[in-house]
């Protein structure tokens, strides 16, 4: 699949010379002896970086390596600050974040997530909880009777910093595993589900290169939830 997003104008810096002009500032040290620069059909944006007997191997996703060279500069920094163990500037951080979020560059993002990512779903059957009839009760209690059912399931690994998300790519909700055990209170699985739906009923919002996910009236439906502060503070103690 090509893909085509707004670019720079011709003449821009290459791609070699800002990633290393930026080694050089985040490295404090002088250049590599090379770059092996190359452009890979990921579905990842952000790339990978590896220094290889003084040659930095940059690979990076034909998604970003048409961006504007503010925005490829941007990757660099955050990418060789990463490698470096440092903070990148925050400058960068939200002018890359800026770019990512416009209206346009979402779209190219997400066509190409469903032509070649592959997601990973587990089914909606755990070892203690079912999210089949979860859904349907939750559907029945806060939601529309004709609110589409996504593919449901739980993830590889038991996360606590990612407790559910939903994928509008691969129309699918899916919860930690860490929520799958007898010991977490039905009540929490409950509310990060219900709040994983409202992503169905209430699209993201785009102001500009704004992107706002969790919207005004997003919020206002989320406190329709019963006992919405007990089921928040059960997750606390997760």
């Amino acid at each position: 699949m090509q893909v085509e997003l707004p670019g720079g104008a011709p003449g821009e810096e290459s791609n070699e010379r800002i990633f290393a002009r930026v080694y050089c500032e985040v490295a404090r040290a002088a250049p590599p002896q090379s770059v092996d620069f190359r452009v890979k059909p990921y579905v990842n944006t952000m790339g990978k970086l590896q220094l290889r007997d003084g040659v930095l191997v940059v690979r990076i996703s034909d998604l970003i390596a048409g961006a504007p060279s503010t925005v490829r500069e941007a990757l660099a920094w955050i990418l060789l600050s990463k490698m470096f163990r440092r903070r990148p500037p925050a400058h960068w951080v939200l002018h890359y974040r800026q770019f990512m979020n416009r209206r346009d560059v979402r779209r190219t993002h997400q066509t190409v997530r469903q032509a070649r990512g592959r997601k990973y779903v587990s089914g909606p059957r755990g070892d203690y909880y079912d999210l089949d009839p979860l859904f349907d009760e939750l559907r029945d209690r806060y939601f529309e009777p004709l609110l589409p059912k996504p593919q449901l399931g739980w993830s590889r690994r038991p996360s606590r910093t990612l407790l559910g998300h939903f994928d509008h790519a691969h129309n699918a909700i899916i919860l930690s595993r860490l929520l799958d055990r007898p010991e977490v209170p039905r009540l929490a699985v409950e509310y990060i589900l219900f709040h994983e739906m409202l992503h169905l009923k209430h699209p993201v919002e785009h102001h500009g290169s704004r992107r706002r996910v969790h919207t005004r009236a997003f919020r206002e439906d989320e406190k329709r939830f019963a006992a919405l502060a007990q089921a928040k503070e059960m997750l606390k103690r997760l």
